[in-house]
């Protein structure tokens, strides 16, 4: 028998994990992703792999971020306080992107400004 990829074992359990700790049924997640139960049930048994919409969708049902549907357990463990501290990061780059990349753009610019002087 064919062993089924690290990955969808990984996503097999956090599917589960987060399903149970939300107390949802395999029914009611379903329905809250807007898709069939056997599709769930195939997921969490590592039968069917997910693609990015619907990864989108159970992690919107499940009330989680994305990647933590494909990060092992053991190192969701090892590392929860960087999963917080990168939680805060992300949410942070997200309300400050656009003057973000105004900084970054002008940042590049200069640069470039700069490389051409040196350059002429």
């Amino acid at each position: 028998m064919e062993e089924k990829p690290r990955i969808r074992s990984v996503i097999a359990q956090n599917v589960k994990k987060y399903r149970k700790l939300n107390n949802l049924t395999q029914e009611a997640l379903a329905e809250a992703a807007e898709v069939s139960n056997t599709y769930i049930a195939n997921i969490e048994c590592g039968q069917s792999w997910i693609s990015d919409k619907t990864a989108e969708k159970i992690a919107q049902a499940l009330h989680i971020e994305e990647y933590l549907l494909f990060i092992p357990e053991e190192e969701e463990a090892l590392n929860s306080d960087t999963i917080k501290e990168r939680k805060k990061m992300i949410k942070y780059l997200k309300t400050r992107e656009k003057e973000l990349g105004l900084y970054v753009k002008n940042f590049f610019s200069e640069i470039f400004e700069q490389v051409l002087k040196e350059k002429k």
